[in-house]
């Protein structure tokens, strides 16, 4: 083996990790087991990438793929193929407060001069010209709380800490594109809400944790009816500044 040439890893029978050499299949899934004491600087499996200058490692420090070949059709049982499958799971009686699981821990990061940009993750979901598929979606979130639940459920948790904008960038805490192409008809809405229960939602939106303050997202000053509570600053399409009215009272029956 050169330097530089892409290497085939495998564990044998004696849980030697050893490279593959001649492309020789392996029959078994391979499997890599161990056992860690805790610890902050504890790393149970680690691949380190030293990436030298030129192009960026757009394959991935490590590239996991799995294809289904033509002729090799699905016995549907609703259940997908799946790349890559992550569980932090436990089991340990902890006192009440203490511990804590995650699934998937993702940080992209500049430390050098410059970078173009950083982006903690891309997901992506393809149907490709002439073929058909019944549902694409993007990132696909669930919770699930079938025991005791103390503080909060949040399906999506979006924290800004934009500590230095020197160079003025726009900070959008999420921000929703069309990038169709012009000939292509709209898309039905920006937000979907549906319930399945009698349940549902309370609020559409909970601005509670928002300080009133003139002239910034929400608003209490100013003239109106006796029944307006505040207002929400919006943007309108030439970028000026617009006010959408909060009243405290329903005007139904």
């Amino acid at each position: 083996m050169s330097y530089g040439q892409p290497v085939t890893w495998y564990i044998d029978n004696n849980n030697d990790l050893k490279p593959l050499l001649m492309g020789t299949p392996l029959s078994s899934p391979v499997f890599a087991t161990g056992v860690v004491a805790g610890g902050d600087p504890v790393l149970g499996n680690q691949i380190n990438i030293a990436a030298l200058a030129g192009k960026g490692v757009r394959q991935g420090a490590l590239n996991v793929q799995i294809t289904r070949a033509l002729g090799q059709d699905f016995v549907w049982d609703g259940n997908p193929d799946c790349a890559i499958k992550a569980i932090a799971r436990n089991y340990s009686a902890n006192t009440a407060g203490v511990g804590a699981e995650r699934g998937i821990d993702i940080q992209a990061r500049n430390s050098g001069t410059n970078a173009s940009w950083c982006n903690a993750a891309s997901f992506n979901a393809r149907n490709d010209s002439g073929k058909t598929t019944y549902q694409l979606q993007g990132v696909l979130i669930r919770l699930e709380n079938y025991g005791t639940l103390e503080t909060e459920a949040v399906g999506l948790d979006v924290n800004m800490s934009i500590e230095n904008d020197t160079g003025a960038p726009v900070k959008d805490a999420i921000r929703v594109r069309n990038t169709d192409a012009s000939g292509m008809t709209a898309c039905n809405s920006v937000l979907s809400v549906s319930n399945t229960s009698t349940n549902g939602f309370s609020s559409l939106l909970d601005l509670t944790g928002l300080t009133a303050a003139n002239a910034t997202l929400i608003s209490t000053s100013g003239t109106a009816a006796s029944t307006w509570a505040g207002r929400i600053r919006i943007l309108d399409a030439s970028g000026a500044a617009a006010w959408v009215n909060i009243y405290s009272t329903s005007n139904e029956a």
